[in-house]
């Protein structure tokens, strides 16, 4: 019978996450579906990561799942280390999990359910927790108030405003990775996001509100270099652009029509990026930001809340005391929302 079962492949690409890879092959262990592949492929790690992948051997052996562990001789990017786990991928469903991050037993049965039912969908998301270095976990509302299958069209104009989704979150069929893989553009910050529109270009996209991935949130990558060189929200917009291009290519007048106002988001992301930047002491760099802010939205200007840190950072400019309040109005998410129209609710979920 399990023969039967379509065949799913996870990937893990690897780099310097030792500390959480048991963690993280243990959860793909303990998967309730029975015939996956793993494919996991480490980027030159300087830690112990590798020995740990090999460890593995047996106890993957031992429940009869394929287990193929390379190494590259030299890092070549996260990015090129995706791709390589991909050229080794056989099965009809492809998830890609971070090698920091971990799974619920369920997640993988419940996705193929999605996928098996639902022959539009090209991509299933669930809802996540987050988890830090020291194993705390901690909640946030899902994205979607009940679980649903949105319509391409309708999915393709949120992804407009919001990338939602990391890959740990997100299952889809192969077939629809190799065919749109023409329309993918390089990203060094928002490939996640990237990915996401392009599914959602060919096909329904399903969501199930159960937080069944855990991503790792690591306190010290709070800020990075992409947001200390503003190449982070110069890239969003970029893409904006690009996506609204596509969205017209495929007929999605809805999402075609969303590019002002996903440019016009792009101030309140400056605003929380000159947060972080107060945060690391890089006033300058704040200040550029909240002036790059009122370009992407002209009417952000007459928010309070950006009026109190305009001053705040002139404040610091000038070598004076901090007054040691900075709002949280561009904090992000916080509620869960209705699904798009003619979204349909997922049976048994």
């Amino acid at each position: 019978m399990e023969q039967k079962l379509p065949l799913v492949s996870i990937a893990i690409p690897n780099y310097n996450y030792g500390r959480y890879l048991k963690n993280c092959l243990e959860s793909v262990l303990n998967q309730t579906y029975p015939n996956i592949e793993v494919i996991f492929n480490d980027n030159a790690s300087t830690d112990d990561s590798y020995e740990i992948a090999l460890s593995y051997r047996k106890k993957f052996l031992e429940k009869n799942i394929f287990y193929r562990v390379g190494r590259n001789k030299r890092n070549m990017g996260s990015e090129v280390n995706s791709r390589i786990c991909l050229q080794y991928i056989e099965g009809k469903y492809m998830y890609f999990l971070a090698s920091d991050d971990a799974v619920e037993p369920t997640f993988i049965e419940r996705c193929v359910n999605v996928f098996e039912t639902y022959p539009s969908v090209n991509c299933v998301m669930t809802h996540r927790k987050e988890i830090d270095e020291n194993g705390k976990v901690s909640e946030t509302p899902p994205f979607y108030r009940t679980s649903c299958v949105v319509k391409a069209e309708e999915q393709l104009a949120v992804f407009m405003m919001a990338g939602i989704a990391i890959p740990s979150q997100c299952m889809r069929r192969r077939t629809t990775t190799l065919k749109q893989n023409k329309h993918m553009r390089n990203c060094q910050v928002a490939g996640d996001w990237m990915n996401n529109v392009i599914y959602a270009l060919s096909g329904d996209v399903a969501y199930i509100k159960d937080p069944l991935c855990f991503y790792r949130v690591h306190s010290s990558n709070e800020t990075s270099e992409s947001e200390r060189n503003m190449l982070a929200v110069m890239e969003h917009y970029t893409l904006v652009n690009y996506y609204a291009e596509l969205a017209d290519i495929f007929g999605y007048k809805k999402a075609a029509g969303r590019r002002e106002e996903a440019i016009k988001k792009l101030g309140g992301m400056c605003v929380r990026y000159a947060e972080h930047m107060v945060r690391e002491r890089r006033y300058a760099t704040a200040k550029r930001y909240m002036e790059l802010a009122a370009v992407f939205d002209e009417d952000i200007i007459n928010d309070p809340t950006y009026q109190e840190y305009g001053w705040e950072i002139g404040r610091l400019l000038r070598g004076e005391e901090s007054s040691g309040t900075f709002a949280s109005a561009y904090s992000g998410r916080t509620v869960s929302y209705d699904p798009p129209e003619h979204s349909i609710e997922l049976e048994g979920e």
